[in-house]
């Protein structure tokens, strides 16, 4: 999370620039199939997952989550990166909180072993405080949904965080 190398700085933003943006709300198909959805800002249609079982521990990462998709990789990826969005009850996109998903440095579709350290261990190291993981790894938001949790929900989210 410290970390000051050149080639991760341009990693990161290679990511950013290459990964689609959040649905604002869960596609319910998800749940039980790939979907592809075509992201405007990007001008081509992307394939998702779901990524809300068992194996997610969206109770531990995710805690106020309900849903979460994953980006899969393809042809057209120019990292080996994806996009990790995550939905509340509503199925309404979490666009920051301790809920909120954020892209990940290496697609689980490559290699679960490096996701985990690349990805879930600076977590861990952050301590449960999300808002560290999120200042150098920023939720999604790139279709301008909705601020999710509202405002007041949110701070109290970040207050608990600075005090865990």
């Amino acid at each position: 999370m410290n970390c000051k190398s050149d080639f991760l700085a341009k990693y990161m933003r290679l990511v950013l620039q290459d990964l689609p943006s959040c649905p604002c709300s869960y596609p319910l198909e998800a749940a039980s199939s790939t979907v592809s959805l075509q992201d405007e800002r990007r001008g081509r249609s992307f394939r998702w997952k779901d990524a809300s079982g068992p194996r997610e521990h969206l109770d531990v990462y995710q805690p106020t989550a309900r849903f979460c998709l994953r980006s899969m990789l393809s042809g057209e990826s120019s990292t080996l990166a994806a996009q990790h969005c995550c939905y509340d009850a509503d199925n309404r996109l979490l666009t920051r909180g301790k809920g909120a998903g954020a892209p990940d440095l290496i697609s689980t579709d490559f290699s679960p072993e490096l996701h985990f350290k690349l990805d879930t261990q600076p977590w861990i190291l952050c301590k449960g405080d999300w808002s560290r993981y999120h200042t150098v790894r920023p939720p999604n938001n790139g279709r301008a949904c909705a601020d999710n949790p509202p405002e007041e929900e949110y701070l109290a989210q970040l207050q608990e965080a600075k005090e865990y």
